[in-house]
């Protein structure tokens, strides 16, 4: 059965019934009394403008309603570590990934234990490091070719060009085959998923995905085109009579302990995880990126020289090299920490927790936000600000544990972490060293939060020799 009409499978725990009243909670910590629709509506129009808005109000916890259901939202590394890590168990996905399941079924970026852990011990060899470093000389490739379509002076979409790319890399990787016929609906119909799952991501706005309305219609029917296309993608592949040794092949031919392979539906919900997390979000932090970097000629020297030294003409670029160029890490360090893709986790209690001595109880909603906290002062002097120089020193490893994570922690960590960086960086560096985009504006692209953060408006550049 596909996504969008797919029952939940019987594995996940139970979901709790939600938490609808204050009584007998008296240790719930402040936050807006303000029941009305009014509050939903603040919410949905700028969900991480709220977030923040609680966090600078009422500090590390507050408390309050959405929908007649209580939410938490909780900020402090050590909240966030309960949460994702220490106490990970007492919770299952919230709200927004709820409607995921929608688009992505039981990929790893929605699965709940133990299937999760099930799936993602079968698809760690992919990420393995020497694997990675046969990407990287892929990827090296692409980019080079992408960019070489470029022209001095010409104008284009920064968000649309780092979408092709990232999609062409993840395509040869992923299908090792040019696949370019399915990239523009690929592209609209996940840009539609995506605006859908975040709008409607509130309790009991599910009740409308069967509404006879064109918003909710389309919902379903580019959810659909999606599974569709990876469902032909790996009918073409399995009636070929050979499985291959990319990213695809290694999914059909995976055993967990067992020797059981992944279902077929499981494959196409694994590739969909892999087209949205191998490509949009990695599109979306270069294109902030490099809005970042507008006026910052001096950072693109450095990075110039960086792709001189750490990915030199001639040789094959390795994860390890490529990692290592200092400037080039803290850039999208920065940029991680003011735009990271996945910018909200919303979580629901399925038993009474205690998270950073705070009493949460079954059924409440929990949300820990990377948008919220990586702008927290105490750890980020002048959080608004993008100063990549602040990760001099290695900052990561003097913060504590929680107030940075862009990529999740604990086993719900992205697995494809070092993929997205290594693509990135690649691409950062052959920018600099050829030639690269200069956003017309001087301002910053206003958000676009949806399932991930987009810049809105596409950042309409200018291509600049290097």
């Amino acid at each position: 059965m596909r996504p969008f009409t797919a029952e939940r499978p019987v594995e996940y725990p139970a979901k709790p019934a939600p938490v609808r009243s204050r009584a007998g909670l008296s240790h719930l910590p402040a936050g807006p009394k303000d029941r009305t629709p009014l509050l939903t509506m603040r919410f949905i129009a700028n969900t991480p403008k709220f977030l923040l808005n609680l966090y600078r109000t009422y500090g590390d916890a507050s408390s309050f309603f959405l929908g007649g259901e209580l939410f938490l939202a909780v900020f402090s590394p050590e909240a966030v570590v309960d949460v994702t890590v220490k106490k990970q168990h007492s919770f299952v996905k919230g709200v927004g990934f709820e409607r995921m399941h929608k688009v992505l079924g039981r990929g790893l970026l929605t699965n709940e234990e133990p299937v999760h852990l099930r799936h993602r011990r079968m698809m760690q060899p992919p990420f393995h490091h020497h694997q990675l470093d046969e990407y990287a000389r892929v990827m090296q490739e692409i980019v080079r070719a992408h960019l070489e379509g470029w022209s001095e002076g010409e104008q284009l979409s920064a968000n649309e060009e780092m979408m092709r790319l990232t999609f062409q890399i993840v395509a040869r990787l992923l299908f090792s085959t040019d696949i370019d016929s399915y990239a523009e609906g690929v592209q609209h119909h996940m840009g539609i998923a995506i605006d859908r799952i975040e709008r409607t991501m509130l309790p009991g706005l599910d009740r409308f995905d069967r509404a006879p309305l064109p918003y909710f219609r389309k919902f379903k029917e580019s959810s659909d085109y999606l599974a569709g296309v990876a469902e032909d993608i790996i009918s073409k592949r399995v009636a070929s009579g050979s499985h291959g040794t990319d990213l695809l092949g290694l999914l059909l031919d995976a055993r967990d302990d067992e020797d059981q392979a992944l279902s077929h539906d499981d494959v196409r919900d694994e590739t969909l995880t892999l087209i949205l997390s191998g490509h949009e979000t990695t599109a979306n932090v270069m294109t902030w990126a490099l809005a970042y970097l507008r006026d910052r000629d001096d950072l693109w020297r450095i990075v110039a020289d960086e792709a001189a030294e750490f990915m030199p003409e001639g040789e094959p670029p390795s994860l390890r090299q490529v990692l290592q160029a200092p400037m080039t890490r803290a850039i999208f360090a920065e940029a991680l920490r003011l735009a990271p893709p996945v910018w909200v986790s919303p979580r629901r209690a399925i038993e009474d927790v205690d998270v950073a001595g705070i009493p949460v109880p079954r059924g409440a909603h929990v949300i820990v936000s990377q948008y919220a906290s990586h702008r927290n002062p105490e750890f980020f002097p002048d959080p608004e600000e993008f100063r990549p120089e602040r990760w001099e020193d290695d900052l990561e490893s003097r913060l504590p544990r929680g107030a940075y994570f862009p990529f999740l922690a604990g086993t719900r960590k992205c697995l494809g972490d070092q993929f997205a960086l290594l693509e990135a960086h690649i691409i950062l560096m052959e920018m600099a060293r050829t030639r690269r985009l200069k956003p017309v504006s001087a301002s910053l692209p206003a958000p676009e939060p949806r399932a991930t953060f987009r810049p809105k408006g596409g950042v309409i550049s200018v291509v600049v020799e290097a």
